[in-house]
């Protein structure tokens, strides 16, 4: 080879690593954050209302469900039980909280779960015909109002989600499915997280029973509670 063609592959292959470094700060303007809350409305409900939106199996969900617990029982009384996440995810038995209900008289919560512990099947395990992400916008259109279900389809099944390269965050995961997302709103605004707060491996070698008990005690928790707290207080 000579010293031409020598010379044009390594100009090349500098342009391809300074094109593979760039574009991801190149696309981050437009993309969605993700693990983190961002502003999706100026416009919210008359009191404060928070929707949950994951699956029986999720880890995200999981590592979740402590933060949002404890910041939800210094409004009301939450009902749930003790669950794991998926086995075989790639963070497997993260220890969680599946909400069956809450009850407050001063803010409004609700808890949707599209598919179950091996997104085989919708959350009651009948099987799911078709695309799991069109069945899970099909269950949260009768389950939710209109507004909630814009802004969870917008930013689940149409933006891009940061660090995906150009994929929505349904898309970005396989299969491609609804992921859990929180969505905190009120008389001043409406929030969106896409994701969760932490890590759920730095969760994973707790028991349930340690976390209900000790949870605030653990830097990870407490931190992503004050986070919705602070998004609540934002929103009333």
């Amino acid at each position: 080879m000579n010293k031409k063609y020598a010379n044009i592959i390594i100009i090349a292959v500098s342009i391809i690593i300074a094109a593979l470094i760039i574009i991801p700060f190149a696309i981050q303007p437009f993309e969605e954050p993700s693990g983190k809350f961002f502003k999706v409305s100026s416009h919210g409900d008359s009191r404060v209302n928070i929707l949950l939106v994951s699956w029986l199996g999720c880890p995200i969900g999981a590592s979740l469900s402590w933060p949002l617990y404890f910041a939800l029982t210094h409004y009301g009384n939450v009902s749930y039980y003790q669950w794991h996440s998926d086995p075989s995810d790639v963070y497997p038995d993260t220890p969680g909280l599946i909400f069956t209900g809450f009850k407050s008289n001063d803010i409004n919560a609700t808890f949707i779960y599209l598919y179950n512990e091996t997104l085989t099947g919708n959350a009651q395990n009948k099987t799911i015909n078709g695309n799991l992400v069109d069945y899970g916008l099909s269950e949260l259109k009768s389950s939710v109002n209109v507004s909630e279900y814009e802004i969870i389809k917008k930013y689940t099944t149409q933006e891009w989600i940061s660090g995906s390269f150009f994929q929505s965050s349904a898309d970005s995961v396989s299969p491609h499915h609804i992921n859990t997302v929180l969505l905190i709103s009120g008389p001043n605004g409406t929030y969106f997280l896409n994701g969760g707060l932490y890590s759920p491996k730095n969760i994973s070698s707790y028991s349930d029973n340690y976390l209900m008990e000790n949870g605030l005690n653990i830097t990870y928790i407490r931190s992503a509670e004050n986070e919705i707290e602070n998004q609540i207080k934002t929103v009333e």
